[in-house]
Parts: structure tokens; sequence; C-alpha cells
């Protein structure tokens, strides 16, 4: 007997939410009536000569996980529950494929009406407003994202972040995905049996083995095993067989579960790849013909998804290993079935996307063939990596407070939990100690006793309880500290922008056409410029005056239409009539495209330094492009 798409769909639902459902609700979904799914359930039990899906009057049904685990079921991707995890699923979808999204293939696939997919349109034009020029296409049926790949790739990077934050360096946050054990106690246990054979791992890596750990003993409790093809004697009398070996002897102690030999294995050859190592001892052994594919997949990544992990030496040895580890896989014909792919997949999209990437690449240059269980360990590679970026970002944070009060820690547990995404505790002291704090080169130090201090960093107040006030104030000093940072990483591309040979001083035009011709003239002569860039200029200007009441003038283009970036200055000799305005000076925008983000932090800054009289005063005086640029930056 044969099941048809329906019964597959109903197995497919109660193996992804991994709980009772009633048949109500189930019925709702499929849109059938619960006699229908009641025939269903009947039917798939007969075909499985078992009760794969149990039922209960009260709770209604649930899928069997030992049984589902011995039967060879091929369920697919996880379905998207909620209208949050479907607009992910969707948005994740439309950007990794350019021929669309079919509408009605998508309601097969999330289990959902039209209605529901329509409401879930609208909240992904919603998220995608801020990106400028993307958006949503219907055209019979079939869903388009549209729009320039500067914008998606921006889209999917803040999809990554959105995706892996707190969860792969976040230890708490990992365990919370377990609650049949404390994944934080099995750490300890696999800790003190590092101890024991006095074995050091990268610090690192301790995150990824938790999400090993975690998704290997949940399975393992209801009998569900991975299996490692071919002998690996050899790795029996190694070190890391004996750690995983004693580590599972400790853990049966304290968790209920059987612990097959292949589990071992895959935990020992997890472990050999997590060795801590000094670099150059490991650079003289590695094959050099590695080096070279790990730092080709470096290059990759960046140029495709505009990540750089070129500084992320953990990211590199672990790639490194593994790709070590495969090529020794597919020389003794032995394979490893990754169980965890499933949860991968489902709760890490887009990092799986960026391993798809890497496993092509690897295929090419080593004629191997690497399927989804290998990619699925690539991706907790980059994910960590891709956390470990994030978190080079955050800002430094030294908190004072007294150890002997009693909500001490309750303090820093709410500071690290309210804006442990934006910044991290690296120390705590119980009293000001200038030195020390200076050492440790902090971006901000909160205090919950009333501190004064010569060193430059900015100082936060707050109250042992950290009440909606005490936030309201680190809110307020990180986003000046993002303003601050943001100008600071641009400043210098700004001022490479400025270039002497288009700084013009003592300029003797009478008119705002006069100007801008002269200017774009001497960009388009350098091959700067498009010949539609002039006219381009004048067609904004009809449209608005781009002059403003301290004396100055910004024109720009409507469109891109330039090869190279610039900002052209003058200083004219006498004010001229522009707009509503007596302007003295004009700087001119040529800003190509993928350069936004310096064209924002140019207006922010502008905005301050030109609508100050005096420093105004200052600029229109400079003679030479260099002292220009150091009083404009200053």
């Amino acid at each position: 007997m044969m099941l048809n798409k329906r019964q597959e769909k109903i197995i497919k639902l109660l193996e992804n939410t991994r709980d009772w459902m009633t048949g109500n609700e189930i019925s709702r979904i499929l849109n059938v009536t619960d006699r229908t799914i009641r025939s269903d359930i009947e039917a798939i039990n007969k075909n499985y000569n078992g009760v794969l899906i149990e039922s209960n009057r009260r709770t209604g049904y649930n899928i069997n996980q030992k049984l589902f685990s011995t039967l060879d079921i091929t369920i697919g991707s996880a379905i998207p529950q909620t209208p949050q995890e479907r607009c992910s699923y969707i948005l994740h979808q439309l950007v990794f494929n350019k021929n669309g999204v079919n509408i009605l293939d998508l309601q097969d696939e999330v289990f959902v009406s039209n209605y529901s997919i329509e409401n879930d349109l609208k909240q992904i034009k919603k998220i995608i407003e801020p990106y400028e020029e993307l958006h949503l296409v219907n055209a019979k049926n079939q869903i388009f994202l549209e729009g320039q790949e500067k914008y998606k790739r921006k889209l999917y990077k803040d999809m990554l972040t959105a995706e892996t934050k707190g969860n792969f360096l976040n230890l708490n946050n990992l365990a919370s995905f377990y609650k049949n054990f404390d994944l934080l106690k099995v750490m300890d246990i696999f800790n003190q049996t590092l101890e024991k054979f006095d074995y050091k791992i990268q610090g690192a890596a301790i995150p990824m083995l938790m999400i090993h750990l975690g998704i290997a003993i949940e399975r393992m409790t209801i009998g569900s095993y991975i299996t490692v093809d071919g002998e690996r004697s050899e790795l029996k009398d190694s070190v890391e067989y004996k750690i995983a070996e004693s580590f599972y002897s400790e853990l049966v102690k304290k968790i209920k579960f059987n612990v097959m030999d292949s589990e071992v294995i895959l935990l020992a050859i997890l472990i050999r790849g997590k060795k801590f190592n000094d670099y150059r001892d490991e650079e003289s052994q590695k094959d050099k013909k590695i080096i070279s594919l790990v730092n080709s997949i470096i290059v990759s990544i960046r140029d495709k998804f505009d990540i750089d992990f070129n500084g992320d030496k953990l990211l590199k040895s672990g790639l490194e290993m593994h790709i070590q580890a495969l090529i020794e896989r597919v020389e003794y014909k032995q394979s490893v079935r990754n169980i965890y792919l499933k949860e991968i997949k489902w709760k890490y999209p887009l990092i799986f996307e960026m391993a798809i990437e890497v496993a092509n690449l690897i295929n090419r240059e080593l004629m191997l063939d690497i399927n989804e269980d290998e990619i699925g360990f690539i991706t907790l590679h980059l994910g960590a990596a891709y956390e470990r970026v994030n978190q080079c970002n955050k800002y430094k944070v030294v908190l004072i407070q007294p150890h002997e009060q009693a909500l001490s820690s309750m303090c820093r547990n709410k500071i690290e939990s309210r804006f442990g995404d934006r910044m991290e505790v690296i120390d705590c002291f119980d009293y000001f100690e200038e030195a020390k704090v200076e050492s440790l080169e902090p971006d901000i130090i909160i205090s919950t006793l009333p501190l004064a201090h010569h060193l430059p960093i900015v100082t936060v107040l707050i109250s042992l309880f950290v009440n909606y006030e005490d936030e309201s104030k680190i809110f307020q000093v990180l986003n000046i500290l993002d303003k601050n940072r943001f100008q600071k990483e641009h400043a210098k591309a700004i001022e490479e922008l400025i270039d002497e040979r288009f700084y013009y001083y003592n300029l003797d035009l009478g008119t705002r056409d006069e100007v801008i011709d002269f200017m774009c003239d001497r960009l388009l002569e350098a091959g700067y410029i498009s010949t539609e860039f002039k006219e381009s200029v004048h067609e904004r200007e009809k449209i608005s005056a781009t002059s403003f009441a301290y004396s100055f003038a910004i024109p720009h283009s409507l469109n891109i239409n330039c090869y190279k970036s610039n900002l052209s200055v003058a200083i004219l000799k006498s004010p001229i009539l522009w707009g509503d305005y007596d302007v003295q000076m004009v700087i001119l925008l040529a800003i190509s495209d993928g350069k936004n983000e310096i064209l924002r932090t140019f207006f922010d800054s502008i905005g301050t330094v030109l609508s100050d009289s005096k420093e105004f005063a200052k600029l229109i005086k400079i003679k030479t492009r260099n002292e220009f640029v150091k009083q404009f930056m200053d």
C-alpha cells in the first residue's frame, strides 16, 4: 500500500512539530475534515504495521519517535509553523531562487491557505522597506524579489545576523534548546574529562561541540543513532577515542540512554578536529594544497556574500582539519551520516546556504562529491565564525560594582541579557583602579556607585536593579558610540574621495549652471563620470535646489552614472545665487554604486560641520585640499 500525498504531509507535520496535535488542528492545516484525518492516520499505521502515530482522545495525535527512528522515512525540510517563520522561509527562497517562488507550490510546502500567504507577503514587503530598490513582483502566481544585488546582500547579511544571534556563542541560549537534560552540566562532565586526559581544545569550539552533543544526546535518548561506514580501528587507539568513551561512560550515569560505538567514533573525530594547536606548528604540517583551498574559500565567501573571514584563524584551522578528515574518509571509503542535518538546515538555513558554496568549491578543487551530511558539519564552522565576526563588533564593558552585595550577579546578568548582542562585560571589579581598567581598554565603564576618574572612557551610572531608566542610559551611550564608530570607520574613505585635482579655491564663476558644468567637465575628462552625469545633476537642481542656509550647496546626480567615487570641492571667489541662498562653497557628489554607506556618513557629518557658522567661516578660507580635509574631519 502506498501513502498518498496528504498522508505523507501528516507524518511530516507531526515529525516536525514533535508534540501532540488535535485532529481539528491538523484538519485546518490540510483543509480537510476531522474524519478524513482519522482515516488517514489509520491508513498510515496500517502501512507501517504498527502504531507510528499515537492517538489520545484529549490531546490528539503524536508521532512515535522510537518507531519512526527505525523506519526508512524521508521527511525533507522542516515546516515553518508561525507567520514569522514562514516570512523567513519565503525570504530565503526569494533571495536564493532567481526563478522566483510559485505561490501554489508555496501553499503546498508550508500547509497554509492563499489568504495566509498573502498576509505573509504583506509582512515581507514591510521587512524589505529599509532596503532601497528591493521590491516584490507578483506575476501570474510567481513571486520575485527584484532590486540591486548589493541590497539583496545587505538583506541576506541582516537575516544571517538575526539567524545566528545568541545561538552559536551564547551557551545559555544553546542549553535552552534542550528540555530533557541540562546541557551545561553535560559540558561540565565533558570539560572534566578533558582535564582528566590533560587535553586542550580550542575555546571557540565549545559552542559547536555543544550543538553536536545536545542533538546527539536528544536523538540517542529516543533510540536514534548515527552510523559510521568503514572500520576505524586506528582511531580506537587514539587519545580522542578514549576521551569520548570516558565522557559517555560518565554521562550515562546521569542521563539514561545507550551509547553505540559509532557515536563514540564520531565524537572522537570531532574532538580531534577541535584540538588546540600552535598555529605556527600547524602551518608546517598541513598540506599546502589544503591551505590554499581554505584561502580560496575565504575569498569566495567574501566575494559572494560580502562577509570577510580572512582574520579568523579558528575558522581556517577548523576547515583545514575538516577537509583533511574528509579526504581520509574518501580514501578509506568511509562516510559519516549527519543525524543533525535536519535541525541544522531548519535552524540555520542561510548559513547552510553559505556552506553549500564552500562544498561546491571543495568539490571542484579536490574532485570530491560532498553530500549534505558533510555540508551540515561545515555549516557549524561557518555559523560560529559568523557569530565571532559579530562578537568582534561588540563594545567592551568594565562593570564596577561591590561583589559582596547579594544582587551583584543579578545586575550583571540583567545587563548581559538585555544588551548582550551589542556589548560584552569583559571584567567586573568591586572598586575602581585606574591602571587595571585602562589596561583592558574598555569602550564603556558601567558603575553602580558614583564614580569620578580621568580616563577618556564614557561612564554610565546605574542602579543595582537596572531599571528602565538605567536601560535608557545604556541605550543612549551605545547609540552615540555606534555613530562615532561609523563615522570613524568611514572618515578615511571620505578623505580619499577628496582628490587634490578637484579642489578649487577662489573659483571665479557667476552662475550655478557654470559651476556645475565646470566641475562635471573636469571629472568627465578624468574618466570619473559618464556623459549623462552632468545632465542628471542639472535635472536634480530643477526639482529642488541643493543649497542650504549657511552658504553651501551639495549638487548630485539623480542617477549614479559615475565610474569612480569623488567629492569635488569648490570655494567660490564671490557668493552666487543658488536657489534661495547665496552660496560660496560647493561640494559635488559623485558616488559610485556600492558606496552608499559613505554617502550616508558624509551627510551625517556635513550637517554638523557646515551648520556651524564658525566652522564654515574657517573652511571657506582654506586654500589647499589637505588643510580642508583636516579641518573638515576634525
